[in-house]
């Protein structure tokens, strides 16, 4: 582990040039328009519903959010939040601590971690602040028709689970197979990110299952048989009627999130669980991100769906959400701005929470970035000591690279990459399975955060979220 003093600087937007700083220059305006746009269109429907007040709570919102766009692209000082949500003082207070470390934070010198949540927990307090708009997902378009653009691949998969759990192999070889193969579609479904794109397309159109071990040269850091080695302790653990329970923490909704469930059904199925608990977002969140309205939208697709097959998964999941054997979870830490090392001193009854787990898997870019405190690693750091001490239990990380941060590469790789595509740690081309099973006990205190943010331990709120 390295010493304090040796903790990287984090990313941020001041370098021209990098991906943050192309991230806040760009990206994020081009999605605050898309916002906007989506607002300009719901403002017909507000006004015939509720008259004139439609109107004006519509344009007020519209007003809001271009003048956080035009403070965005002009570099102003970062502002409060002027809502009432529960966080909102959280929030204030963080902001706070970094304007006595910083003359002003900016959009572009402020850590980018940081202010890219700051902008969607903005886009949240501009619409709460409409007592019409207060629980509008100004995403949610863009996600249903990614899943209907995905409706042949969720066919497929959903086709190769009922295959597999129908009749689940008894030979240990073969379940460590079938394992690995639904692993891979979950960590490949993380290729379908809507904020990567803007908000444009990114559905999954093409077979799924032909990406099963043809993806497996873009693979960087494969620490599958790790892996495996817990599960199959896991898997002797449940065999002793002990209750085993994994937990993931989820990323993109859509056929990324379908992915999910179906790694989670034969993780159930072959007996390395008892229980998986999902973590969702409390906001609609980095465009796709999966909220309490994407698992229920999921679930009510496949019902309702004219496919039987699609329409026995979705009910078989809803029986499963109603034993709790599938529990959906959300926390107000998933969308605050710290990152997961601080989570023992600002959130200690998460961090017992997670404690309890036997397994967490962490999906996607974002959950990577806050693993790693979004902090300019060298790529050949070990994943444990870019975690800071954050190990509350055995840990997996399924991410494809689109951030310029990578860490648990062997020498001489990350040049060998660059070389061959310079757009590498950006374009999701590339992936990690990444595993750790250290654990510290609850009682060792966190590692510093160097970023200046309030040390004020938080409440956060939790709630379990039962999808009917």
């Amino acid at each position: 582990m390295a010493p304090l003093t040796d903790i990287p600087a984090r990313l941020s937007a001041s370098k021209e040039g990098s991906w943050a700083w192309q991230t806040v220059k760009s990206r994020l305006p081009v999605i605050l328009v898309t916002v906007i746009n989506t607002l300009h269109q719901e403002k017909d429907q507000l006004v015939e519903k509720h008259g004139p007040e439609g109107g004006c709570q519509s344009k007020a919102t519209i007003a809001l959010l271009a003048k956080l766009r035009y403070e965005i692209m002009t570099d102003k000082p970062l502002t409060r939040l002027e809502d009432n949500l529960p966080d909102s003082k959280l929030w204030n207070s963080f902001l706070d601590e970094l304007y006595k470390c910083e003359d002003s934070p900016r959009w572009f010198l402020t850590p980018w971690l940081y202010i890219e949540c700051l902008m969607y927990r903005q886009i949240v307090s501009a619409l709460h602040q409409s007592k019409l708009l207060s629980i509008f997902d100004p995403f949610a378009g863009g996600k249903k028709a990614s899943w209907k653009n995905s409706e042949d691949a969720i066919h497929s998969v959903l086709g190769f689970l009922n295959k597999q759990t129908c009749s689940p192999p008894a030979d240990i070889e073969n379940v460590k197979s079938l394992v690995r193969q639904f692993l891979e579609l979950s960590l490949w479904g993380n290729k379908c990110d809507l904020s990567i794109s803007s908000g444009q397309d990114n559905s999954q159109t093409s077979n799924p299952l032909k990406q099963i071990g043809q993806l497996d040269e873009f693979l960087l850091v494969d620490d599958y048989e790790c892996l495996w080695s817990q599960l199959l302790q896991l898997r002797e653990k449940h065999g002793g009627c002990n209750s085993v329970r994994i937990d993931i923490i989820l990323d993109n909704a859509g056929f990324e999130l379908l992915s999910d469930l179906c790694l989670a059904e034969v993780l159930l199925t072959v007996g390395m669980a008892s229980q998986i608990m999902f973590h969702i977002k409390s906001y609609p969140w980095f465009v796709s991100d999966t909220t309490e309205d994407d698992v229920k939208y999921c679930l009510s697709k496949l019902q309702q769906s004219d496919m039987m097959l699609e329409r026995c998964q979705g009910n078989a999941w809803a029986a499963r959400v109603n034993e709790g054997s599938f529990v959906f979870r959300k926390d107000e830490y998933w969308t605050l701005p710290h990152d997961y090392a601080a989570m023992r001193e600002k959130c200690p009854k998460l961090y017992t929470l997670l404690s309890d787990s036997d397994l967490l898997i962490f999906k996607g870019d974002l959950n990577y970035r806050k693993l790693l405190g979004d902090r300019e690693w060298p790529c050949e750091a070990t994943f444990d000591e870019a975690l800071l001490a954050f190990n509350p239990a055995p840990m997996l990380s399924l991410r494809t690279l689109k951030a310029e941060l990578c860490v648990g590469l062997e020498i001489g790789m990350m040049e060998k990459l660059t070389k061959q595509d310079k757009e590498w740690m950006v374009s999701g081309k590339y992936a990690v399975i990444q595993f750790t099973d250290t654990v510290l006990p609850l009682h060792l205190p966190s590692k510093a955060d160097s970023s200046g943010d309030s040390r004020q331990k938080v409440a956060i709120q939790s709630t379990v979220t039962v999808i009917e």
